[in-house]
């Protein structure tokens, strides 16, 4: 017999299933296993459609305290290492220009993660460390400080900046798909929009960002492998990787 389990979701309003790449869905994933408080028996469930919904899995047992964690999530009780990883979700958010809610599934909304919606009463300026995924469509300057531009995710071209020792880097993945690290300038206006106007490349790596549904389609694909009989090879394929 199956012990009873909780489910909880987390909704991101700005991407589905099709359009949240795997690199993000890590990143979202270990900023909502620190909010939980990283138990053990906490696990990743599924993505499903409306929105982009990740779903985890609670045994009961665990779920007093989880939820008692989950109380703090925003408050002015909230502890340092909780805050932190709750600006972080909502930076990712802003990048992804959404916001997002976590609730039990089917229940009312536990938290709400405002992301571009944060509610400011003027235009803010905020400089924080994060990343920048897109393809390199273009580096060009001579002085010590070279312009590179970024074709986002979201079809937007972004002028970002480099020392010549990385520029010559990426030029040479020119319109190859590149998560830059770094440190950027993001302003919101009146119309509550966050736009990202400058960017300082600090490092970058390359990336195979598929997306999480077509890499598990992919790897099902292949005569043989054992994964067409696996119930749910998003969540077999996300615990192998964390272990």
């Amino acid at each position: 017999m199956k012990k009873p389990v909780v489910h909880y979701d987390f909704r991101i309003d700005s991407l589905t299933p099709e359009t949240l790449r795997l690199g993000r869905f890590v990143e979202y994933v270990t900023e909502l296993r620190a909010i939980f408080g990283s138990p053990d028996d906490l696990r990743f469930s599924k993505v499903r459609k409306g929105s982009a919904v990740l779903e985890f899995a609670a045994p009961e047992k665990a779920v007093r305290t989880i939820d008692a964690r989950l109380r703090l999530v925003g408050g002015k009780y909230m502890p340092p290492d909780m805050a932190l990883h709750y600006r972080n979700l909502d930076s990712l958010l802003r990048r992804d220009n959404g916001s997002a809610k976590l609730a039990r599934k089917n229940g009312p909304v536990i938290v709400e993660f405002y992301g571009i919606r944060t509610p400011l009463a003027q235009e803010a300026v905020i400089h924080e460390m994060g990343t920048l995924d897109g393809t390199v469509v273009g580096v060009k300057g001579i002085d010590d400080s070279v312009p590179v531009w970024i074709r986002t995710d979201d079809g937007l071209t972004q002028k970002c900046n480099a020392k010549r020792s990385i520029a010559r880097e990426l030029a040479a993945v020119w319109d190859s798909h590149v998560r830059l690290t770094g440190k950027g300038k993001w302003r919101r206006g009146g119309d509550r929009h966050w736009t990202l106007e400058e960017f300082d490349i600090l490092s970058f790596e390359r990336l195979d960002e598929s997306p999480l549904a077509k890499v598990v389609a992919d790897i099902q694909g292949i005569d043989g492998n054992g994964w067409n009989e696996v119930e749910n090879a998003q969540s077999l394929w996300h615990q192998i990787r964390a272990d």
